[in-house]
């Protein structure tokens, strides 16, 4: 039985719940913690600290014994520079200048974008009018946002909504490059790519922003922290119990609930407005990712 129809029990719906949160969460750390450290520093604190819990991880349960003569290097690289360090860099550049609520929202790019590539890069997830439907909504609400953001604060408003478009392109990219890899397990990729994305962003954090953490308010410590050992190292390593417990196509419902919890975060503790254009976005996006979430539950439905 393919693990996309298996019924999710009481448990899968908790843990579904918890990643939204800490996933929707780490827009607002990111917010807190990017204007005292930089981005690039933001990066390396977060992947050296999730590459370290999750390293600890693979030692202590016997994952580092790995057939390195055969690993996909180039397929590594790539995966730890364009889907890993590239999206976090983006990401924290971005929110200096854009709200965590809609960077949150722009996070519904990311599935309409992986719908796009596994049509016509991978082929194995072919374009239906429902999905192609369903990725035109999500692009109206995208340009939404835009427009509330050129409108609200100018041109770096829109350079940062451009990059986080840009950001979770590559995040999209990132998926569709770990198709088709069975050398690795999850954690042990997670953990290649943090360490990759680390050996380029530690030494640029050094040389570009010449951090000072000896400055840095507990509040942003707690951030990077919360970033690094919970939004990186323990959502990843759960999100694989997910996909065995209840199957990929449950864990996918994820994508509604990132945007709600980004706004709500927002509005709530780090005092960001939501206006008229924020709610019809969420609204657009939301109705999007559910329209295509169907089409591509109706499509293997019918392959099986």
């Amino acid at each position: 039985m393919s693990h996309d129809f298996i019924r999710p029990k009481l448990m899968d719906f908790a843990i579904l719940l918890l990643l939204s949160v800490i996933w929707g969460s780490a827009f607002g750390a990111i917010k807190v913690a990017v204007e005292s450290t930089g981005p690039f520093t933001l990066v390396a604190a977060r992947t050296v600290i999730g590459f370290t819990v999750l390293f600890i991880f693979l030692a202590a349960s016997g994952g580092l014994k790995w057939d390195y003569a055969k690993l996909p290097y180039r397929r590594l690289l790539a995966i730890g520079l364009f889907g890993t360090l590239l999206p976090f860099f983006l990401i924290s550049w971005a929110e200096q200048t854009v709200d965590s609520a809609v960077a949150g929202l722009m996070n519904g790019a990311g599935p309409l974008i992986t719908v796009l590539g596994a049509h016509f890069i991978t082929r194995d997830e072919l374009m239906t009018k429902g999905r192609l439907a369903g990725v035109m909504i999500g692009l109206i609400g995208i340009v939404i946002l835009m427009q509330d953001g050129l409108d609200k604060l100018g041109t770096d408003s829109l350079m940062g909504q451009l990059a986080l478009v840009l950001a979770f392109s590559c995040y999209a990219a990132g998926n569709l490059m770990v198709r088709g890899q069975s050398l690795l397990t999850p954690v042990q990729l997670a953990a290649s790519s943090l360490f990759i994305a680390g050996l380029v962003s530690v030494p640029a954090a050094l040389w570009l922003e010449a951090p000072t953490p000896q400055n840095w308010p507990l509040s942003v410590w707690g951030a990077i922290l919360w970033l690094g050992i919970i939004s990186t190292a323990f959502a990843f390593s759960l999100r694989y119990v997910l996909i065995e417990r209840a199957g990929a196509g449950f864990m996918a419902n994820v994508g509604y609930l990132i945007p709600i919890v980004a706004v709500l975060i927002g509005f709530f503790i780090l005092g960001e407005s939501i206006s008229p254009a924020i709610m019809l976005a969420m609204l657009t996006i939301l109705i999007s990712l559910y329209i295509t979430r169907r089409a591509g539950i109706r499509l293997r439905k019918k392959n099986i």
